[in-house]
């Protein structure tokens, strides 16, 4: 089964779009005092699964944090796979092609860090996708950064390139990647990231991007609503799932005396319903 089947049968199975976002900040309160980095992650994973269909952990959070934190980072994918959900790598790679096969391997491979899924950047040109793109033939699945949520993003995204922004060209591109690969479902696991804080170019990317699962930051914590995250969505509510990371992993800054998880629990709830509602009211 294809990797957008497997996220379209965990939706519909949970009622829900929400992605767990696995960012342990550094330094400050990163990990509560009490825990190891991977216990922390895992409470909140195994707390937010009922609400959740993937986790998405941000690799550098890891990586950042050396040997123990690729150890980490290691359990807490196999815990996640454990728990029956998906786990999308945020990995942001894409370099020149033998550097990127060593990546798709690593990342979308059968490794201690192999993922269902994996963020990818467009900007090296097709060569330097080509071996994430020919993992989605094993089930795999991809989300190309097209319109990111951060701040200054359209420094470079929105520069014309001549007719459009450039960010246009890019999701032109992602959809002709993903025609090839358009499942039962009438969805393509070549997908897109197109960030809820910009909710105009998001509708506009699944205008160009009719196939593609969109993979939306920016819920939560970074500010954008309910109705914002969901804008990319198909006409029946299905192609999107809505990424949020500190407002779940550190909801229990909000709660004193709450648990990481029992937080955790209530955001993810909570976050679950909201874009359901927003789901609704889009129709």
């Amino acid at each position: 089964m294809g990797f957008a089947e497997r996220l379209l049968e965990a939706s519909r199975a949970k009622d829900s779009i929400a992605v767990l976002g696995i960012d342990p900040q550094l330094g400050g309160a990163g990990v509560p005092t009490g825990y190891e980095l991977a216990r922390f992650c895992c409470e909140v994973v195994e707390a937010c699964a009922p609400s959740i269909v993937a986790i998405k952990p941000q690799f550098a959070f890891f990586e950042a944090r050396g040997l123990d934190g690729m150890r980490a980072l290691a359990e807490v994918i196999r815990f996640a796979r454990g728990r029956g959900l998906l786990t999308i790598a945020d990995a942001k790679r894409g370099d020149i092609g033998s550097t990127s096969a060593a990546y798709a391997e690593a990342i979308l491979g059968t490794g201690d860090f192999g993922c269902d899924a994996c963020t990818v950047n467009p900007y090296l040109g097709s060569d330097a996708l080509a071996p994430f793109i020919a993992r989605v033939r094993d089930g795999r699945g991809l989300f190309v950064l097209v319109k990111t949520s951060n701040p200054s993003s359209g420094e470079f995204q929105d520069l014309p390139a001549p007719d459009a922004p450039l960010w246009e060209a890019v999701a032109r591109r992602v959809r002709g990647w993903g025609d090839d690969y358009i499942g039962e479902s009438g969805l393509s696991s070549v997908g897109a990231v197109a960030g809820a804080t910009y909710p105009v170019q998001a509708r506009r990317a699944r205008e160009l991007m009719p196939h593609s699962i969109i993979l939306v930051p920016g819920y939560g914590a970074q500010g954008a609503s309910a109705q914002d995250a969901v804008a990319p969505a198909r006409v029946d509510g299905t192609g999107i799932v809505v990424n949020a990371s500190r407002s779940l992993m550190y909801a229990y800054l909000k709660e004193p005396g709450a648990t990481p998880g029992d937080a955790a629990a209530r955001a993810a709830e909570a976050m679950r319903l909201a874009l359901n509602r927003a789901l609704r009211a889009k129709d």
